[in-house]
C-alpha cells in the first residue's frame, strides 16, 4: 500500500484529501504544519508528500527544500490557493503544482501516475 503524507495547516483540506485518498486505497498521514510534517517525514517512509505552500509556522517552500535534502528523490506535490507560486516551484524540484481550486480528479490522476507508473 502506497503511503502519502499531507502537510497543510487547514484541517478541512487535510481531512478532505485524507478521505479521498484513503478511499482510493492509499495509507494517509496528516500534519497540521511544516514543523510537524517534517518531523513525520524524517521518522517515516512516504511515497508522496502533498505540501501546502502557505503555512503560518514555516513556508512550504522551506519545507520542500528540507524534504529534498533528507531524500533527494522524494515525490512532492505542492498545493496552494495562490497561482503566483507556480513560477517558483520548478526551481525547487517539486514534481507537481496544484491550486486548491482545481478539480480533484486531476490531482488523483497525477498521484496515481506518479505512484503506479
Amino acid at each position: 500500500m502506497k503511503k502519502i503524507l499531507i502537510i497543510d495547516d487547514e484541517e478541512h483540506i487535510r481531512d478532505h484529501y485524507q478521505n479521498l485518498l484513503s478511499e482510493k486505497g492509499f495509507k494517509v498521514d496528516t500534519a497540521e504544519n511544516g514543523t510537524v510534517g517534517l518531523e513525520m517525514f524524517r521518522a517515516g517512509e512516504y511515497d508522496l508528500v502533498l505540501l501546502d505552500v502557505n503555512m503560518p509556522d514555516r513556508s512550504g517552500l522551506e519545507v520542500l527544500k528540507d524534504i529534498k535534502s533528507v531524500k533527494e528523490g522524494q515525490v512532492v506535490f505542492l498545493l496552494t490557493a495562490y497561482e503566483e507560486y507556480k513560477r517558483n516551484f520548478a526551481s525547487l524540484y517539486a514534481e507537481e503544482y496544484f491550486t486548491k481550486d482545481k478539480k480533484i480528479e486531476i490531482l488523483l490522476r497525477r498521484i496515481k501516475e506518479h505512484l503506479e507508473g
